[in-house]
Formats: structure tokens, C-alpha cells, sequence
């Protein structure tokens, strides 16, 4: 029985590197981390093939590269998987070159960063045996096929790979169509406690997924271009629910978030979900990301009916010119009638902004300001525009020169605007991230929303919760 590892392997540094199943790589300053959960998937699948899978957070487990070499060599596996992305991306190549050197095994990487990355990784890093594009939970498992049945790496799709001292890239790996072949995440080697989003409610909040892959084409949105692609799949309504009841009765779960990056593409799949959850009688409070035109009355209150508690947008910017800049393809007056519309229903309308997008001036930036607090959404996040490898903006950002760093280990969100817009350089835009979240949390119309809200317990739990991770933010983030 061959053994494999499957790695979130250690960010060092200050505060706390979340990377695993995040759309923006970073670090922070309070350890809340996002379930990492196609690595999840891939030792769900490894284990169902007969291989011995060991999945491990070396992030949340706080071990260092010589902790998680050492626990490397004592397990003695063939192949390490290993989750990289860019701003780790220096200690991710010394923790490879470690256990090549130590432990001697196959060391393989994935994660979008290698969808940009993957041939110059396997030309210059001797180290790294094998690089793993696009949706890389599937691919493990038939890496792990090939190697244990000693067939060539040339019959697996997907990877690239050196041979001979040539770098070698296979075709690219059709996306897999029917998701209910899938087996559930194993929530055993992650668990599911450890992972606590700001905005969760429940005692115990489990990650969900029930689709890949999302038609939009805003630019700076890094999973649809680099991993999971533009075409919407899905799994059947009768599948997600049954995880959610194996989710309920083996590891006591009393709330859902479902991490896709539209919940609600095809209206029709999307009713036919919502009636199963209802007709099962689930009774489980769940949340859910949408675009804010993507969903209407009629879904919203269905939505409503079958446990949702809480619709996560992407606002992004309050200003028109800024959401066709990006290819929002929304303007802001849908994102005021959908959160009045979300809460009317007795629902929580949470969502994001991002400061600092290339076309973005002094002006637009006070609009998302003003338009934040006139939105009056339950919680609010500002992210600092970043132009991450294999994003269109970041293309955008290197032919026009706005994209001010050595290294790529910069873009972890501890050192400011790295991406200046075309109006304002990085000096101006310096802790702009932190002025809009003092500006917006001690505004007292959003004070006095956020109180006049509270319910129940869980409402209190949500409010204290987010209060930390946007006190964590704001004393995190200097700059």
C-alpha cells in the first residue's frame, strides 16, 4: 500500500499564512484559516483507491519546515503533495528542497499558482518532481495510479513533469462533468473545528461545495481562470444533501457554508437544491456566496425557506466605471436592491470591496466608501486590490507598469498597495485598507445596524466574531 502525504505545507513568518482553498493568499494577524478543502477531497479520493493518505494543515498545526520534514521522514511516504501559491512560494521551494534532500520521496506541487508557474518551476527546481495544473484534487489521485501500477507520468493529464533533464507538459485534463463521482472531503485528518471564519455563526460551520467552476470573467478573480474554469458544474441536489446529513450525524454539524464562487448560476438546478433541502426537512442554517444579479425575489425567498441565514456578495467598488473596468458585469444599484431585498427576507447581506483596482482615483475609492455605508450590509471586507500570476490583471498590471515588487513573496498582504492604479501611486494609496475599515465600522449608522440586528445567540456569536477579525485586521495591517 503506497503511502501519499497531502500538504497545506508551513508559511513561516509573522501572523498566520492562509493559502489552502483561498482566492487571495496572505497572511493575518489572528489564526482564522479557510478549510482547505480540495486537499480534503484528494485524500478522500486517495483513501477510497486503497492508497495510505495522510492529510496535513502544517499551518494550523503552527509546525515549522524542520517539524513537517521531520514528520515526513517518520511517515516514509513515495510523494508529498504539497498546496504552494506565490507569496509562499520562496518557502515552499525550501521546504521541497528539504524533504527531497531528507526524506528522499517524490515531491510534487499544486495549487493555482502552478497553472502560471508550472514549467518554469519544474526546469529551474530540480527538487520538484511534478507540478499539477488546474483542478489538482482529481489529478493527485491518478498520479498516485500511475506511479503504483508503474505506468509512464506521460499517460496522466494535467502535469508537467522532467524526464531526461527535459520539462515535459502533458495535455491539459478535461474538467470532470459529474461531481456526484466524487466522495465526500475527509474531515477526519482536517477537521473541521479548526477552521472558524469570522462570519460563521454555528458552533461547528462546515465548508461545502456544490459546483466548480464559474462563467464569470472578472480579472482579478484567480480560481475560474487558474484552477476550477469558466464552465459551471454541479453536483445533484440529492448528493449535497446527502452530505449534509452524513455532515450532522458524524461530526455534529449545525451550519453549512457552501464556498462556491456563485451559489446560483442555473435558477432552475438552483430551486431544484433548495426544494430537496426543504422536503428532507435538513434543518440546517447555511450561507452562501452569489452575484448580486444572479438572484432575485422569488430564489431569494425560497433560499430563505431552505435554511439560508446569510448571502456573502462581491460588491467590490461604488463606483460604475470601476465595475466595468474589472468585467463585473453588475452595477451598484443591482448590489442596493439585492442586500435591501436579502435582508427584507430576514436573511444577513454580507459582502466585499476592493480598494486600489488599476482604474481606480482619490474619487472612485471615496464612492465605494460612501457607497459601503449607504449599502448598510451586515458585514462588510476591504481587500486591497492584488494582481495574483494567471489573473488577466496581473497581465494588465505587468505590460502597464503598476505593479510595484521584488518578489512575489510581497503580495502576502503585509506591505500595502503593491498594485498602483493608474491615477494614484503607491505612496497615495498607503494605508488606504485600514482607512476604510476605521471609516466604515465606527461609522454610527453601520454601529448602530449592525446592534439593532442582534436576535440570538448565534447573531451575538456572529457579531463578536466578525468584531475580532476586523479589530485583527485593522491592528494587522499597518499599512
Amino acid at each position: 500500500m503506497m503511502k501519499v502525504i497531502v500538504a497545506n505545507p508551513p508559511w513561516p513568518g509573522s501572523g498566520y499564512g492562509t493559502r489552502s482553498n483561498v482566492r487571495w493568499p496572505h497572511r493575518r494577524g489572528d489564526k482564522v484559516l479557510t478549510y482547505p478543502i480540495y486537499l480534503a477531497y484528494a485524500v478522500s479520493m486517495l483513501k477510497q483507491d486503497g492508497f495510505q493518505a495522510w492529510g496535513i494543515d502544517a499551518v494550523d498545526k503552527e509546525w515549522g519546515i524542520s517539524i513537517f520534514v521531520e514528520k515526513i521522514k517518520e511517515y516514509k511516504p513515495a510523494i508529498v503533495f504539497m498546496e504552494v501559491s506565490a507569496p509562499s512560494f520562496i518557502y515552499d521551494l525550501e521546504t521541497a528542497q528539504k524533504i527531497k534532500e531528507e526524506a528522499g520521496c517524490i515531491v510534487a506541487f499544486c495549487g493555482p499558482h502552478m497553472n502560471y508557474h508550472h514549467e518554469k518551476t519544474i526546469k529551474n527546481y530540480n527538487f520538484v518532481d511534478i507540478a499539477i495544473r488546474d483542478e489538482f484534487d482529481i489529478t493527485i489521485k491518478e498520479v498516485c495510479r500511475a506511479l503504483s501500477d508503474n505506468k509512464p507520468l506521460s499517460s496522466v493529464l494535467g502535469i508537467t513533469y522532467r524526464e531526461f533533464g527535459r520539462v515535459i507538459t502533458n495535455a491539459r485534463k478535461l474538467f470532470e462533468d459529474n461531481l456526484d463521482t466524487l466522495p465526500f472531503p475527509d474531515r477526519d485528518d482536517f477537521p473541521i473545528e479548526s477552521y472558524v471564519q469570522g462570519f460563521y455563526a454555528g458552533k461547528k460551520t462546515a465548508m461545502m461545495l456544490q459546483s466548480r467552476g464559474c462563467p464569470a470573467r472578472c480579472t482579478f478573480c484567480i480560481w475560474p481562470q487558474t484552477m476550477t474554469g469558466h464552465t459551471h458544474r454541479r453536483r445533484s441536489a440529492k448528493n449535497i444533501c446527502d452530505e449534509i446529513e452524513f455532515l450532522k450525524e458524524k461530526y455534529e454539524v449545525d451550519e453549512i457554508f457552501f464556498d462556491d464562487d456563485t451559489f446560483i448560476i442555473d435558477k432552475k438546478a438552483g430551486m431544484e437544491l433548495l426544494d430537496e433541502m426543504i422536503n428532507r426537512k435538513l434543518n440546517t442554517p447555511w450561507m452562501c456566496m452569489c452575484r448580486v444579479n444572479s438572484v432575485d425575489n422569488e430564489i431569494l425567498a425560497k433560499m430563505k425557506e431552505a435554511g439560508c441565514t446569510q448571502v456573502y456578495y462581491g460588491f467590490e467598488s461604488g463606483s460604475q466605471k470601476i465595475l466595468n473596468s474589472v468585467k463585473k458585469g453588475a452595477t451598484p444599484q443591482q448590489a442596493l436592491d439585492i442586500v435591501r431585498e436579502t435582508q427584507r427576507l430576514g436573511m444577513y447581506a454580507a459582502g466585499s470591496f476592493i480598494i486600489g483596482l488599476p482604474e481606480d482615483d482619490l474619487e472612485t475609492i471615496k464612492d465605494t466608501i460612501k457607497f459601503a455605508v449607504k449599502l448598510k450590509a451586515n458585514y462588510v471586507q476591504f481587500v486591497l486590490a492584488e494582481a495574483l500570476p494567471g489573473t488577466e490583471m496581473y497581465e494588465t498590471a505587468v505590460n502597464e507598469n503598476l505593479l510595484k515588487i521584488n518578489s512575489w513573496s510581497e503580495l502576502d498582504g503585509t506591505h500595502g498597495n503593491l498594485l498602483q492604479t493608474k491615477y494614484l501611486n503607491n505612496h497615495e494609496l498607503k494605508g488606504m485598507l485600514r482607512k476604510c475599515y476605521i471609516k466604515y465600522y465606527t461609522s454610527p449608522s453601520i454601529v448602530w445596524e449592525n446592534v439593532r440586528k442582534v436576535r440570538n445567540m448565534n447573531d451575538v456569536r456572529k457579531l463578536l466574531r466578525g468584531a475580532n477579525s476586523v479589530l485583527a485586521r485593522i491592528l494587522y495591517y499597518k499599512e
